[in-house]
């Protein structure tokens, strides 16, 4: 194993991280919205935080497919080099 595939996983992992806080963090958000523990100043309308935790959740579910991807391709190179003890 080489210094290559330990940084392919570590930055695998990283997104798959990011991805898994980040939907989290949008999920906490539209909870705490939806029961009203969130402070809305007046004139804003709930919907504007409800967009902002929308997207937040559409960007996490993206990271997790691309940390799953980086980490399909780090197993498949990996998998495929011919000085891998078997």
């Amino acid at each position: 194993m080489t210094g290559a595939d330990r940084s392919r996983d570590l930055i695998a992992m990283i997104v798959l991280l990011a991805g898994a806080a980040l939907y989290a963090y949008a999920w906490y958000g539209m909870h705490n919205l939806a029961t009203k523990h969130l402070v809305i100043p007046k004139g804003v309308p709930a919907m504007r935080y409800f967009d902002t935790y929308w997207q937040m959740f559409r960007l996490a579910k993206v990271l997790f497919v691309a940390g799953a991807a980086a980490l399909a391709w780090s197993f498949w190179s990996y998998s495929r080099r011919s000085d891998t003890p078997a």
